[in-house]
């Protein structure tokens, strides 16, 4: 991969708690040198752990991204509330916090495992009449936000040694899932209040915070010699979960322009989880995404790239 690929390349970034998640892409512009660049899923400012990155044409991809699971690690600190329900806001409540006990924690489980509806928090990025519900908070005024089904597929919970006020919580949730709402929401099912102490993202899909780089520690020679490297990966690469269709030079002109392609087109397929498949050349670069269904041999195309990358 030469430092002009990598100008359309995907990035696993170690976001620290402090910056927010675009002062972090512009850390990444000022010491790389990439112009265009954007990020699957923001990341508090409070907040740390993996954020995806892409840049140059591959942020076309990053709404891929946005629909996968995500994992993450939680601190629950429990006999207060802030206003923000993390570090940052201000205590607008406490309560005393009962005894929590392994019943508790399993019931807890329970509760919040599987496919439920959330209220997401009040100082929040949605919109009402094309404003942030929290830029309308911090103006005064009352807002009420829409339940929203999420679902966590996986949760653990545990008290903090003889410490009942913090709880470590580990979950992997859909997209769109608030962890201080369920941190609020938490607290109350153990008879408290509570806000999100501290969160850290470790997957994000088939991404991981083990492959990610510091957002710190990236430099432009990164780029240079970027063998071996795993925070980065080629579209090809970032796409792995989809299935992959490479075409025969007729077919790549074909599918280029979004046109349909036909079986005799094709070199090799690998089936991936859906019909989702991305279609590539012979040297291993995406040229477009398409919905294909073999049965019917029906062609969808989702993005096209008249340049591969």
């Amino acid at each position: 991969m030469n430092f002009q690929d990598v100008e359309n390349a995907v990035l696993l970034i170690d976001k620290p708690s402090g910056i927010t998640s675009n002062e972090a892409l512009t850390l990444l512009k000022r010491r790389t040198g990439i112009r265009r660049i954007g990020h699957a899923g923001t990341l508090d400012k409070f907040a740390e752990g993996l954020l995806v990155v892409a840049a140059g044409f591959a942020t076309k991809l990053l709404k891929y991204f946005l629909e996968c699971e995500k994992r993450y690690e939680a601190d629950v600190r429990l006999g207060v509330m802030t206003d923000t329900l993390d570090p940052e806001g201000k205590v607008i409540a406490e309560k005393p916090v009962p005894e929590i006990t392994e019943d508790m924690l399993r019931s807890a489980r329970q509760r919040f495992l599987g496919v439920q509806w959330q209220n997401p928090p009040e100082f929040s990025a949605l919109k009402i009449n094309g404003k942030r519900a929290s830029d309308l908070v911090r103006s005064g005024m009352k807002v009420e936000l829409s339940k929203r089904e999420i679902s966590i597929s996986d949760i653990s919970l545990a008290k903090d040694g003889n410490d009942f006020s913090l709880l470590h919580v580990c979950l992997t949730c859909s997209r769109g899932t608030y962890v201080r709402s369920l941190a609020r929401d938490m607290a109350e099912f153990m008879g408290t209040v509570g806000f999100l102490e501290r969160l850290r993202r470790t997957k994000v899909g088939p991404f991981r915070i083990e492959d990610a780089i510091a957002a710190d520690k990236i430099e432009r020679h990164d780029f240079l010699h970027p063998t071996g490297k795993s925070f980065l990966l080629s579209p090809c690469e970032a796409m792995r979960g989809f299935g992959t269709v490479e075409l025969n030079s007729q077919g790549i002109k074909k599918a280029k322009n979004g046109a349909f392609f036909s079986p005799d087109d094709i070199v090799q397929i690998n089936t991936g989880h859906d019909a989702r498949y991305i279609v590539t050349d012979g040297s291993k670069k995406l040229v477009a995404i398409v919905e294909l269904d073999f049965s019917k041999w029906s062609l969808r195309y989702l993005d096209v790239f008249s340049e591969p990358i």
